[in-house]
Order: structure tokens, then sequence, then C-alpha cells
């Protein structure tokens, strides 16, 4: 009987722990970090917050938000210089820092964080925040850096369309040596005795303004080039939030394969010493021993699957592999907000532009629209216009005009002016108009075309974040109340005799499934939201906000007494 006791103290000291990772309810501890309107670091320029503008007032509203970081960071970050080779340590504040140092920040926020986050540091590992993970995204992602050497390019283009095309034509002639014949002396002695000279200078005017035109285009495709630029930035943060969410998953059911591994060793050594008292089946412990291999099987899966989506997370952060890396949290810390008027007219770049009662159609409408892909298609239209009216203007021809000077070899001076220009009478110019208007037409349709897929990307990305949202939400309250009441029953029945061990194993099989399938709903929210992110243009923090946790932290479970011989369970 003491043994069964015991039995049940191993399952009873435990299911806390899974029963805390599965409940919504809030946990105790200090307050995680909310995610701060990103920062670019390094001296790299960021303009608008993950591609959110105002999209009542439209572009022009939408270039207020290029202003310096510091106007629009609410909480910056260090910058993150690369990680020092393993076994040395960082050389300056801004460098990798590893926990327990005195600059290390500590772990989950600040001191009180849950022992069992605590013990699951490395002492050599590097603490990796959903904010700071998304800093990296921004500074260190190999796409997004690269893409960002687009925006000079750009920017130089509008200085060469600046500046007037054409230089000025310079023509000179000399003949220093020159012989008249005798026929031509014997009729004008000063014949051939002076040097010819001619000299020519030459300017080309375009009469249709088509420097303006140029500027507009060059203007028309940095801007396209910077809406590009936040939209790789945008495709960056919502992978890296899929990514790091895909790994906290993963090291919960690694964590879930490890707990059940070893409840299944400690019930076999128990059931191995009822075989032994004849007071268990042999059925019973093969049966237990076949789960045990497997669920140490399972476990070993779980770490591997955890270990590769750290990879990939590092893959995307531009993070070595041979640098370990600690999430920081839990897939309980977060709080999915809803994707509603009344939550997004209080976002920043959306006050004026959503309503409080805005519906679904309505919300989709407006952040497809603000997409920074559909904002780009939109500057490839304003570039086109102004190809057009370059066209257009190139139909009248450019006046070639200029001063020259020449003196013939008797020594006469002339001054004058002589122009040149090209009579259109073959190619007039149309052709290349009717080009310019077909490839405004393709933009058009492209623009159109490209803003209604946004708008049913939206619509989907919507609904599929407030069905897994709401399904979060109603297995809340199971996940708090209904655990604790059935292992409370167990336990009476427990104590009553009327359960053996056996049924007890069941019980914490089915324990660790329902976790599972409540860790399954978060990771769909979880990946849900990071869609709305990519689909929407929102910034993640629109939705994706930390839990605020209490002091009440319930204190870690007492060691577990030593196992004893069990008692002959009481007849009924």
């Amino acid at each position: 009987m003491n043994k069964l006791r015991n039995i049940l103290a191993v399952f009873i000291a435990t299911a806390p722990l899974f029963a805390q990772r599965g409940s919504g309810q809030e946990r105790a501890g200090p307050l995680l970090p909310r995610l701060p309107v990103i920062s670019p670091t390094n001296n790299v320029r960021l303009r608008a917050p993950v591609a959110v503008v105002d999209r009542a007032r439209g572009p022009e509203r939408a270039r207020q938000y290029q202003a310096s970081p510091r106007d629009r960071v609410a909480s910056s970050q260090p910058a993150l210089s690369p990680p020092p080779p393993p076994g040395q340590a960082p050389t300056s504040s801004r460098a990798y820092r590893l926990p327990g140092s005195p600059s290390a920040p500590p772990l989950d926020g600040g001191p009180g964080a849950p022992a069992r986050q605590q013990a699951r540091v490395d002492s050599q590992a590097y603490l990796l925040t959903l904010p700071r993970a998304f800093e990296l995204a921004l500074t260190q992602n190999p796409d997004v850096v690269a893409q960002r050497a687009a925006e000079g390019v750009g920017a130089a283009a509008i200085g060469v369309a600046r500046r007037y095309p054409f230089n000025p034509f310079f023509q000179f002639q000399a003949t220093p040596y020159q012989q008249a014949p005798a026929s031509a002396i014997a009729v004008e002695p000063n014949a051939a005795s002076k040097t010819f000279q001619y000299y020519l200078v030459m300017v080309n005017f375009e009469l249709a303004h088509q420097r303006r035109y140029r500027e507009r285009n060059a203007t028309a495709s940095l801007s396209g080039v910077r809406w590009t630029i936040q939209q790789v930035e945008l495709q960056s943060l919502a992978l890296t939030e899929q990514l790091f969410f895909t790994a906290l998953y993963r090291r919960g059911l690694r964590d879930l394969a490890r707990a059940n591994a070893e409840l299944n060793d400690s019930l076999l050594s128990i059931l191995q010493s009822q075989l032994a008292a004849g007071q268990a089946s042999a059925a019973d412990v093969a049966m237990v021993r076949l789960d045990t291999r497997s669920t140490l099987q399972q476990q070993r899966l779980a770490e591997t699957n955890y270990q590769t989506a750290l990879l990939d997370l590092g893959r995307q952060l531009n993070i070595s592999p041979r640098v370990p890396m600690q999430l920081v949290g839990e897939m309980q810390d977060w709080q999915w907000m809803p994707a509603s008027g009344a939550h997004l007219s209080r976002v920043v770049g959306l006050r004026s532009a959503i309503p409080n009662t805005a519906d679904v159609e309505t919300i989709a409408e407006e952040l497809a629209r603000g997409r920074p892909d559909v904002l780009a298609a939109q500057a490839n239209i304003t570039a086109a216009r102004a190809n057009i009216s370059l066209a257009q203007a190139n139909r009248l021809p450019t006046l070639q005009v200029g001063p020259y000077y020449q003196s013939d070899d008797f020594g006469i001076k002339y001054f004058g002016f002589r122009g040149h220009i090209q009579t259109p009478a073959i190619n007039g110019g149309l052709p290349l108009v009717r080009q310019r208007n077909a490839e405004m037409r393709q933009q058009r349709i492209t623009h159109e075309q490209l803003q209604a897929r946004a708008k049913l990307e939206a619509l989907s990305a919507i609904d599929r974040y407030e069905r897994a949202r709401r399904l979060v939400e109603e297995t809340g309250a199971e996940s708090q109340f209904d655990v604790p009441i059935e292992l409370k029953k167990l336990e009476e029945q427990f104590l009553a005799g009327e359960v053996d061990a056996m049924l007890i194993f069941n019980a914490r099989t089915s324990l660790i499934r329902f976790q599972q399938a409540n860790l399954d709903m978060l990771n769909e929210a979880a990946q849900a939201a990071a869609v709305v992110t990519l689909a929407t243009g929102l910034p993640p923090d629109a939705l994706v906000q930390a839990v605020a946790r209490d002091a009440r932290e319930p204190m870690p479970p007492p060691p577990l007494p030593p196992l004893e011989q069990p008692q002959p369970r009481r007849s009924r």
C-alpha cells in the first residue's frame, strides 16, 4: 500500500507541472517584456514600424514615418555584435552576454522567474527573447541586409535624374600648313598667308521639360524600392515569429516526452518490485516496459525536432550553429489579442483608418491597401505614369544650338550661331508612347489584382487567427479547472482502494495527451498570428502581447519520498 501511495505521490507531484504548462491561467513571476516597436541598430535605417502607416492620409502620411528611429522607438535595445567564439568571453556590453555574468540580463525579465525555467538554462547558452529575435531579424538577416542596399542605388538614381544629361559640344578645326598655287598668289598676294581656324560650341536644350519627368520616375522608383524593403522586413519578422513559436512548441513537446519517459521509468521500477512481491502481473510489467521504450524513443525524436527548430531559427537570425541558444518564455506566456476594430483602432498608425466599429471586411480591405507590396505596386504605377509623360515629351526633338568662330586663310573673321535639330519625319516617338501606355495598364492591373489577393489573404488569415484564438480562450477554463478536479477524484478513489497502478498509468497518459493538445492549440494560435502579420502588415505586438503575471508563484513540489515496498491492496 505504501508503494502505491508513492506511485500516486510521483503522479501528484508532477501533475502541477503538466497542469501549469497546459492551463490558461496567469502564472506568477515577473512581467515578460512587452514587444516594443522594432528599433534598428548598427546604423540601419528603418522607416515605418513594420509597414504600418496612417492610411487615411495616403503616402504623404507614410513618408512621415521615415523619421529618425529615436522618434518612434518605444523601447530600444542595444545592438548585438556577432557572437564570440566558443570559450571566449565577450569584450563589450553590446556583445553576446552569458547568463550569470554581472551584465547578463536575468532570465525571463527579472528576479522571481519560475524555478523550472531557471533549471533549464544552460550556463553557456545565449538567452533569446522574442523582441531580441525581431531585432536580430531586422539587423542580421542576409535577405534584409542585401535588400537594404538597393535603397542607396535608388537614391543615387534620383541624383542622376536631377543632373542635366547632356554636356556642351565643342568642335574645332585648324590648318597651320597651307600653300596656295602660283596662279592664286599672282592674283591675290595674301592667299594662304593665314591659318584657317574654326571653333564651335553647341548646347542641347530640352524643350519639353524631360528632366522633370525623369526625376518623377526616379522618385517613384525609390519609393517602390523602399516599400519593397519593408516587405522583405515584414516577411523576415513573420518568419521569425513562426520559427520562434515553433521552437517553443517543440521544446514543450520535448519536455512532455521527457516527463513521460521519467514517469514510465519510475512506474516500471515500482511494478517490477511489485512483481517480485507477487502483487503485480507479468503482463502489466511487460506493457509498461514496452511503453517505456516507446516513450524513450519519442523523447529522443522530440529532442531532435527541438534542435532542428533552433537551427532553423538561428539560420533565420544569421547566428552560427555553434552558438547555443536558449529561448526565454513559454507558449503560455503570451496573450492573443482580438483582430477586431475595437482593438486595432488603438494601434499606432491605424487610429484614424480603422474605426472602433469596423467589421472584418472593412479591416481586411484597409489593411490590404496598406501592405508594403501593394504600396510598392502603387509606386510602380506612378513611375509608369512618369514614363508616359517622358515619352510624350521626347516627341519634341531636342534643340542643339551654340556660337561659332571662324577665320579663313585670307584673315577674314566670322562670328555667328549654328543650330541642329532632328526632323521627326519617320519616327515621331508615337510607338514608344503606345508602349508606355501598355506598361501603365499592366501596372494598374497588377496593382488591382495584388490588392484583391491581399484582401483575400487578410480575410483568410484573420479568420484562421480568430478561430484559433477563440479555441484557446474556450479551453483555458477547462485547462484550469477540469484537470485538478479529475486528479482529486482519482486520489480519493486510490485512498479508498478502488484503483490500481495501471489506472494511474492510464490517467497520467491521458493527462499528457491533454497537455499536448493544449500545446497544439497554442501553437496554432501563434502560427496564425504570424500569418496575420505577413498578410496584413500589422506589427507583431498588435496581436501578440506578454501575459502580466502576478507574484503568487506556487512553490515547486517537495522532494519525493523514498520508495517503499507496496502493501496488499485492501479488498472491496
